[in-house]
């Protein structure tokens, strides 16, 4: 691999990100760069009688978050944000970073992209369960998308909703702007942390209680790590239903368990176990699990939730999935 020239952060960075490629882009503090193609992280040779300096590198930065109306306060030195060309990224500064300036980039998919219906049926087609999905995400039923990071998640959970019938209002609730579906009827709110004054705080849960009021026929999360699943599970026993959620866990069993957690948590200890497992058994139907294998990002594994038999919730693996009867 040839030397990446750093005559300029501006022209080489957006060099890699324009590269369809890489999926990860890592700076570290001491000039180090790493780059994601699908197999794992690679050291990317740098020529270093030229390197950019930390304020080049910070100058680049906060030129494209004021573009979305971001900056960063030294009393939170850390930034979480997706750019408007449809990178997320995660940037620390020092002293948090002891190395220096270290940014983190994932490229996700582009906004409103007209090429999803096409891209989408490539990306998954190795798989048995990605005709199965779009059936029960057409029928209503709720999906919980389970995964490590970079296995996918993301990316299935924008093509499935983009086979939402085009009459259905979703709002999608994140912490950072990441599902891009094609839909006609999609809005996107993003939680917003505290201020330098520890005020202005608004959380996913303060996103819920408000969708609630705007009319959604489906409510999306973009992913469950707080006390805002509690609050998605009792809506979706009080009427609401088809809702996509992603999850980080190593299998469908284990998803359960992460979210049995995090309502534990949300509650206080005050909500009996068994109650939240009759509340995940009857609000979600079915679970797929995501992995990367090499460069191909698959479909491994596809559930459906049948119940509480005991305090026990009761998962039907799908095998013949040609004649399941969903």
């Amino acid at each position: 691999m040839e030397c990446a020239r750093v005559d300029s952060p501006l022209v080489w960075l957006n060099r890699l990100l324009s590269d369809p490629s890489i999926t990860d882009v890592c700076i570290n503090g001491d000039h180090s760069v790493f780059i994601d193609r699908g197999m794992g992280l690679e050291a990317l040779p740098l020529n270093h009688e030229s390197p950019w300096s930390e304020s080049d590198l910070r100058a680049w930065l906060l030129g494209h978050l004021s573009k979305i109306g971001k900056t960063w306060d030294a009393k939170f030195p850390f930034i979480d944000a997706s750019f408007i060309s449809g990178h997320r990224i995660h940037a620390v500064f020092p002293p948090l970073a002891q190395q220096g300036l270290s940014i983190s980039i994932r490229s996700l998919p582009q906004r409103n992209s007209t090429k999803s219906n096409s891209l989408d049926s490539v990306r998954w087609s190795s798989g048995p369960f990605f005709s199965l999905l779009i059936d029960v995400v057409k029928k209503g039923d709720s999906v919980l998308i389970s995964g490590a990071t970079g296995s996918g998640k993301t990316t299935l959970a924008n093509d499935l909703l983009s086979r939402v019938p085009p009459t259905e209002r979703m709002i999608a609730l994140e912490d950072t702007p990441e599902l891009s579906p094609t839909h006609p009827h999609f809005l996107s709110l993003v939680s917003r942390p505290a201020n330098a004054d520890g005020y202005g705080e608004v959380t996913l849960r303060d996103l819920l209680r408000q969708t609630l009021r705007m009319r959604p026929d489906r409510i999306i999360l973009g992913e469950c790590r707080g006390s805002e699943v509690l609050e998605l599970l009792q809506a979706l026993n009080t009427g609401h239903r088809g809702t996509i959620a992603t999850l980080h866990s190593n299998s469908p069993r284990d998803a359960l368990r992460r979210i049995e957690l995090l309502c534990l948590l949300a509650s206080e200890g005050r909500l009996p176990v068994r109650g939240i497992r009759e509340l995940l058994s009857l609000g979600i139907q079915w679970i797929a699990q995501v992995k990367r294998i090499g460069l191909e990002r698959k479909i491994t594994e596809m559930v459906r939730v049948e119940g509480m038999e005991g305090d026990t919730i009761l998962l039907r693996p799908v095998v013949d999935y040609k004649n399941y009867d969903h």
